[in-house]
């Protein structure tokens, strides 16, 4: 039975991978240090803001101190916010898929992005009251793939309803780091195929893959309880 849905966000609901890559470009141009389109699909784009800095940094021999890295950040964040200021940035089909699943059983959000960056979009979006719960970069000691966000998502929803199974909760994510961590966390994965093409989110081996979020409502009038 599925009783609850974990969203991750970027590349599920938010269609801003690419801006995220290109504010992550920015910073490490300011340091001199560079990636290429193909590495940030292998190594960075499951990973949170922290990660992604200290991946970069450590792959190049540089040493990163915590006041540097929140600079980096901080920095990120501006060239973010900075882009999406004047446009809406789901999916086109995100906001009926989340309205529809807040109609069948809760929802929670576990996510790499910052909280900021996850609200704004919502409020944007009029989403922000569908979730009870959210899980952000910074609620966490280790990113994804590590099993720690989905598993604190869990916790969260548990504090609603406190017979919430971990096996009764679905995530849905896009990247192999992401289905990782949901599997870890004791979850089954829907895998929607916007960052990556089915066969390579199959190597993961989520439950069930769909070809983007516009086919999200099929999928769980077929398999969410109501």
């Amino acid at each position: 039975m599925i009783r609850a849905l974990i969203f991750d966000f970027n590349g599920v609901l938010a269609d801003d991978d690419p801006i995220h890559m290109e504010a992550f470009r920015k910073v490490a141009n300011e340091e001199e240090l560079s990636f290429t389109n193909d590495e940030y699909l292998e190594k960075y784009l499951p990973l949170n803001d922290w990660d992604c800095f200290k991946t970069l940094f450590a792959e190049h021999g540089r040493d990163l101190p915590p006041l540097k890295l929140n600079d980096l950040i901080r920095r990120k964040s501006i060239y973010y916010f900075q882009a999406i200021a004047e446009k809406t940035v789901l999916f086109a089909d995100a906001a009926k898929a989340v309205k529809a699943a807040a109609r069948r059983c809760p929802l929670a959000i576990a996510s790499g992005a910052r909280r900021d960056e996850i609200l704004h979009i919502l409020k944007q979006a009029g989403l922000e009251n569908c979730f009870s719960a959210i899980v952000s970069a910074e609620d966490v000691k280790f990113g994804k793939p590590h099993p720690e966000p989905f598993s604190l998502a869990h916790e969260r929803l548990r504090e609603g309803d406190a017979s919430l199974k971990v096996s009764e909760c679905v995530a849905i994510e896009d990247s192999i780091g992401g289905i990782d961590s949901a599997h870890g966390a004791g979850m089954r994965c829907l895998a929607i195929a916007h960052s990556y093409g089915p066969d390579r989110l199959r190597i993961a081996k989520p439950e069930w893959i769909i070809d983007s979020v516009a086919d999200f409502v099929s999928w769980m009038e077929k398999e969410v309880s109501k």
